[in-house]
């Protein structure tokens, strides 16, 4: 299967017309003048930067060009080899000129001290060290290009699996699958860069093979065969030991990348069930099994570090070890004062540039198996299953007619459809649906209504007989789909505004009352971070915008059971009634309320995935015992009037003008930009904090141990080397003891490295365990309007995520990194400084200028990253929007115009990282720069002093040979600085967790466990505030006395259900507020005791990815005796007996529908008992006959109980002693259910005289 992506040219058109005169020329582009200006803006100005001050792309930089007529494999390596093999090959080339470049100065080097040896004049010295610099600062601008190239194929490659990755999402199967969106993003996120960003290390891995062959074969042409086969033998024990280390930490890898998953997977339940956690106070043992799940991951993250710092560690010392080796083999085969003074010091050079090589090793693996680990991920993913529904395969209006009767408009013929392929889960459908008709689809829930309105829209693959549908088809889904968009763009969904048609769209859907009401009317912002809808309002939308499509068939999946009984029936009346909205259109509804199909032209009663049989209303009523039994459930809504009385519309008031001024004032919150905007000094000092200060101590003990033994070698091989040294200190010592000192200082610096580096893994595991504890502690310590007002599960699953997986690697990773770069600068300096002190003013002048740079480039490189952060956050919400959604997608036709938009998302974010790239670039290429001159005054300084006898010849040897690779360790401190303030963020947020806000969990006085004795509420002018400006909740009074039953009736966002979260503290109440339960004040009592002593049972059901028994008592703390007496009173005892494994079994909310997930959610309760129980229409989605035994069950349970019953009409809580109307936050009316059912028949009529 090709996987080819067509995206539109939009943004390179764009760049097309960009005036000629602003194309950069190729000096600008080689030393990033353009990026100055950013710099000298970034610098002067505090606000944040936008993506029109980055440096334009370049035109082959963007997405369309990229993807260009080119058809993607499955196998996402090869494909990219062949895609960029181009860039490869160029960047290949300006990598080994810059080989070349190096080792010609390392060359020179050697006649450089030649040069002190035969006493040279200075301006031989000047010559030659003027050739060094020239080939150095060549090598500086060579590689430099080279690191460019292979960013900036490194953007483009992401950009390009990104769009794979999002255009497989698309077309996925709608059917139950292993992905989710948090899958999505995790393979746009990880495993996209995993293969991106291991291409730098492909480069170095071919690179440090190349340097390591000069290198051995300059060894060998100075110290003869004997020693070079001593440096192969060392060379193959390290490589050996490198493949099985390899092999092992791969092998453990893979565990770990599992065990890391489940983590997430986790905590993605934990976060998205955090209502229904925090309702039964289980958050302890929640953050238990959080806390086990994360002890067993980072007992395989330390064995895999193991096996990485062991193995790191010895790679590290490689260089040092295989220098000792040489001469040591060297010395027992000749003397070491024959060896020639040049070539011993230039050895010195060339072990000190093994280092990069032989240190780019182990990450070089690490990056590769994980992007091999990655591309088989992707690779999967890209060989998933399909859905069979591609709009571009759909028969045209010419070909439908060459196939099916003008008439139809939808034909099956006895037709099976299947999800997966595997079995069939519809059989033997023949349905006919002439144009005009309005067809509706009946029977008890799973019975199939759902999979054959898919089967029509095309989801559903066809094994059996034949399917013709006309093309343009228009859908509702049962769960309505919103966008992060407008009320209006969510209603238009891409098509052109018609005034008139959505004007009268909108009436019919009876949205009109609800968008004035809303902050900015149809310009208001919903989805995750926008305004809140109710449940109905939600339904309302997802109808307009089906209805609002121009198309031959309208497919209704339960379009209106989700809106309440009174919006249900006007807005069925204006769309599906006697001249409805849609009358005249081929209509196709699926409903579980049969009295919805009583006008329709011919019904279908569904069971068990067939058609069992087909005609009119009153027809199927007298053949179908299932439309009777259908019919006998609907009878319990006709007691309610069947009149609508529209209530008068209120003018706009205060409300809506301060709501519509505080959104202008208030922008919308993110906490990754909080998170940089916030940023503070301490973000280093807080890691450190987490850290063990014992082992980070040892740590760094060892690590200068190690690095002050290395210079004690080398200063002893400059004193051995030495003739006039020698002769005054050590004339008769043997040539053993010179092997005997660098055995010592070889040996004990690999030791204490190894010891180093264990500190290392002990310091970090222990640090990730800190900070993963502090994000658990105060998310599940955080209050529930915390979670809903400001922060959605997506932020909160990137701090599980990315920002968690950087404090556990890359961010140790690069702090020992800092540390070791650091003092091995020092290191170097310090020898210079020992035998050129007056040298010591170039260093601080060169610290000086370093650091002025540093500070020029530090804020940018922050306003970057942040612009940067924010482009991938909204790129991850679009993506993983689009994946929820990809169903309207394709039935909409709307494919093309996503991956448009993704291109283009896509092409800012590249923009982002490009800009990001060329400012590292225009750091390193002026910081390399004073490198070279640094090291050209050393070799100059060096000269003089060496021409007026102030230094000996050893000493000028040791100076130059040790400066020499200076710009080298100067390059990598800035990156690895860099690197780390890129990262600093991450830290930031989760250092930014322990400023969440905290719920009160300790008791302010004792409580007795016997509380609540017997259920008396009292609660006294309570308030709750959506914001600033909005009540929730105004002025509550009311008096519940012990043992009453209480309805509370009130239309949807009326505030209900806030009502019931304020008796268990999960709503922000103001100060004055008082509620008492048995006279003790709710707020005086830790969240805890009060939750786990009052029972509500939330509107949402929530599953859990456990087992059933799990899901029903996480805690274990009921038998299961007792557990199996709340499933019989819930109605599950046959569903679970028919399970394999019982109560054992595995369980998701992917596999259970509404009904089961409200069955276990009142088992729950019914579980937990109490003295005060509050149901929050929480059997709403049963059928008929389970709601009334499932409410019999807990009305019998609960005699002895006080009990609290929300609802929507008055037949909801028709069996309570007194019901509360409440409208607005307030309450309207009170009265006792039998004067309020008489008096008023319905909520409308009572709220109706209440507004009057």
């Amino acid at each position: 299967m090709n996987v080819s992506v067509n995206l539109s040219k939009n943004a390179r058109q764009i760049q097309e017309d960009q005036e000629p005169d602003k194309k950069l020329s190729w000096f600008s582009k080689l030393f990033e003048f353009s990026i100055s200006e950013l710099l000298g803006k970034c610098r002067k100005a505090q606000e944040p930067i936008e993506i029109d001050d980055l440096p334009p792309l370049e035109d082959d930089n963007y997405l369309a060009h990229i993807m260009k007529g080119y058809k993607w494999k499955r196998r996402v390596i090869g494909s990219i080899l062949l895609r960029f093999w181009k860039s490869f090959v160029i960047a290949f080339a300006f990598r080994i000129s810059a080989i070349f470049a190096d080792y010609a100065s390392i060359l020179l080097l050697k006649y450089l001290i030649d040069s002190a040896e035969i006493s040279a004049t200075l301006s031989s010295f000047f010559i030659i060290s003027i050739l060094i610099l020239f080939f150095i600062q060549l090598k500086s601008l060579l590689f430099g290009v080279h690191t460019y190239l292979v960013a900036e194929d490194t953007a483009r490659i992401s950009a390009v699996l990104n769009t794979i990755i999002v255009k497989k999402a698309l077309f996925l199967t709608s059917s139950i699958t292993p992905y989710t969106s948090l899958k999505i993003q995790k393979l746009v996120t990880t495993h996209s860069d995993a293969i991106s960003n291991a291409l730098l290390f492909v480069h170095h891995s071919w690179a440090s093979m190349l340097e390591l062959i000069i290198a051995i074969f300059w060894i060998w042409e100075t110290l003869g065969t004997r020693t070079i086969i001593a440096v192969l033998i060392v060379a193959v024990v390290y490589l050996f030991l490198n493949v099985i280390d390899s092999w092992i930490y791969k092998k453990s890898l893979k565990q770990q990348v599992k065990l890391r998953d489940e983590r997430v997977e986790f905590s993605k339940t934990v976060l998205s069930s955090m209502e229904t956690i925090k309702l039964f106070a289980w958050e302890s043992e929640f953050g238990e099994k959080l806390h086990k799940i994360r002890k067993e991951e980072l007992g395989t993250f330390r064995k895999t570090s193991w096996i990485n710092c062991c193995m790191h560690s010895l790679n590290i010392t490689s260089p040092f070890v295989i220098m000792f080796v040489s001469f040591a083999v060297y010395g027992l085969s000749f003397k070491i004062s024959d060896l020639r003074f040049e070539d011993a010091f230039v050895l010195i050079a060339i072990f000190n540039y093994m280092r990069r090589p032989l240190h780019t090793i182990m990450p070089s693996l690490d990056y590769l198996n994980r992007a091999f680990h990655s591309a088989t991920r992707i690779n999967q993913f890209i060989t998933a299953q399909n859905s069979p529904n591609k709009p571009s395969d759909r028969l045209s209006k010419k070909a439908q007619s060459q196939v099916i009767e003008h008439e139809y408009d939808v034909k099956l013929e006895d037709a099976n459809f299947s999800w997966n392929g595997s079995s069939d889960d519809l059989k033997n459908i023949t349905l006919e649906v002439l144009k005009g008709e309005i067809h509706g689809i009946v029977g008890f829930p799973l019975c199939g209504k759902s999979s054959l309105l898919c089967a029509i829209v095309g989801e559903l693959q066809l094994t059996k007989g034949k399917r013709w549908v006309s093309p343009r088809i228009s859908f509702a889904p049962s769960i309505p789909f919103l966008f992060s968009q407008t009320v209006k763009a969510n209603i238009l969904f891409g098509n052109e505004f018609d005034k008139v048609k959505y004007d009268k769209v909108i009436n019919v859907c009876d949205l009109r009352k609800d968008i004035f009401s809303f902050p900015r009317c149809d310009a208001t912002m919903l989805g995750d971070r926008g305004y809140v809808l109710t449940e109905t309002q939600k339904a309302q939308i997802s109808l307009a915008r089906c209805i609002y499509q121009d198309a031959d068939i309208y497919a209704l999946d339960k379009a209106f059971c989700l809106m309440d009984l009174v919006t249900e029936r006007k807005v069925f009346e204006k769309v599906l009634g006697k001249d409805g909205f849609l009358r005249g259109k081929t209509v196709i509804l699926a409903t579980n309320n049969i009295r919805l199909t009583k006008g329709f032209t011919k019904n279908h009663v569904m069971k068990d995935g067939k058609l069992e049989i087909s005609g009119t209303y009153d027809d199927i009523i007298e053949r179908s015992t299932i439309m009777s039994e259908l019919l006998s459930i609907s009878e319990t809504d006709d007691r309610i009037e069947e009149r609508f009385i529209e209530i008068p519309k209120k003018k706009k008031g205060v409300m809506f003008d301060v709501d519509k001024m505080s959104l202008k004032k208030k922008k919308p919150v993110i906490i990754i930009s909080e998170a940089i905007e916030v940023r503070k000094r301490n973000t280093y000092l807080y890691y450190f904090r987490n850290c063990s200060y014992l082992f980070f101590g040892l740590y760094m003990v060892f690590l200068v141990t190690r690095f002050v033994l290395q210079s004690l070698a080398f200063f002893w091989l400059s004193f051995w080397l030495d003739p006039q040294w020698k002769k005054e200190e050590c004339e008769n010592c043997p040539q053993y003891v010179f092997l005997q000192l660098m055995s010592f200082f070889a040996i004990s610096a690999v030791i204490s490295n190894t010891f180093a580096y264990v500190f290392s893994v002990m310091t970090t595991i222990d640090a990730s365990k800190k900070l993963h504890d502090h994000i658990i502690r105060s998310i599940l310590n955080a209050p529930m309007p915390f979670f809903t007002k400001s922060h959605n599960v997506e932020e909160f699953i990137q701090l599980f995520t990315g920002d968690l997986d950087i404090a556990d690697t890359q961010f140790p990773m690069y702090i020992k990194s800092f540390l070791e770069t650091s003092l091995n600068i020092l290191m170097i300096f310090s020898i210079v400084a020992v035998n050129l002190p007056i040298y010591l003013v170039f260093v601080v002048a060169f610290f000086i200028f370093i650091f002025a740079l540093l500070k020029l480039y530090i804020p940018t490189s922050h306003k970057i990253i942040h612009l940067e952060n924010i482009q991938k956050s909204q790129f991850l919400c679009y993506v993983s929007q689009n994946f929820d959604t990809r169903l309207m997608a394709r039935v909409f036709d709307k494919t093309k115009t996503t991956l448009s938009e993704i291109s283009e998302i896509s092409d800012v974010l590249t923009r982002c990282k490009m800009a990001k790239h060329s400012a590292l670039r225009w750091l390193s290429l002026r910081i390399e720069l004073m490198s070279n001159i640094i090291i050209f005054s050393c070799f100059i300084v060096a000269a003089i002093c060496r021409n007026f006898h102030m230094i000996e010849n050893a000493g000028f040897a040791l100076c130059v040979a040790s400066i020499l690779s200076i710009t080298e360790l100067v390059s990598t401190f800035i990156r690895v600085i860099c690197t780390l303030e890129s990262y600093s963020p991450n830290i930031q947020k989760i250092c930014h967790t322990k400023n969440y806000p905290k719920e009160h969990v300790i008791d302010s006085t004792p409580m007795r466990d016997s509380w609540p004795d017997s259920g008396n509420i009292d609660i006294e002018n309570l308030n709750v505030f959506a914001n600033k400006y909005k009540h929730i909740l105004k002025g509550i009074n009311l008096s519940i006395q012990s043992l009453e039953k209480v309805g509370i009736v009130g239309k949807p966002g009326a505030g209900k259900t806030q009502l019931a979260l304020t008796l268990v503290a999960m709503t922000s109440a103001d100060d004055e507020s008082r509620i008492f339960i048995d006279g003790v004040n709710v707020y005086d009592i830790g969240v805890n005791t009060l939750r786990s002593r009052v029972t509500v049972i939330p509107q949402k059901a929530r599953i859990f990815a456990d087992t059933l028994r799990n899901n029903i008592d996480p805690c274990g703390q009921f038998a299961d005796s007792d557990v199996w007496l709340a499933i019989e009173s819930c109605q599950m005892k046959d569903f679970v007996k028919g399970l394999t494994h019982g109560l054992n079994q595995p369980i998701s909310a992917d596999l259970m529908s509404e009904e089961q997930k409200e069955q276990i959610n009142v088992c729950r309760a019914i579980l937990k008992g109490g003295q005060i129980f509050v149901i929050d229409q929480s059997t709403k989605f049963m059928n008929e006959p389970t709601k009334s035994l499932v409410e019999h069950a807990i009305r019998e349970n609960l005699k002895q109980s006080t009990l609290i019953v929300i609802g929507e009409e008055f037949h909801d809580v028709e069996n309570c002693d007194r019901i509360f109307v409440i409208e607005n936050g307030q309450i309207v009316n009170v009265d006792t259910s039998i004067n309020m059912i008489k008096k008023f028949g319905t909520l409308q009529n009572c709220l109706l005289e209440c507004a009057l």
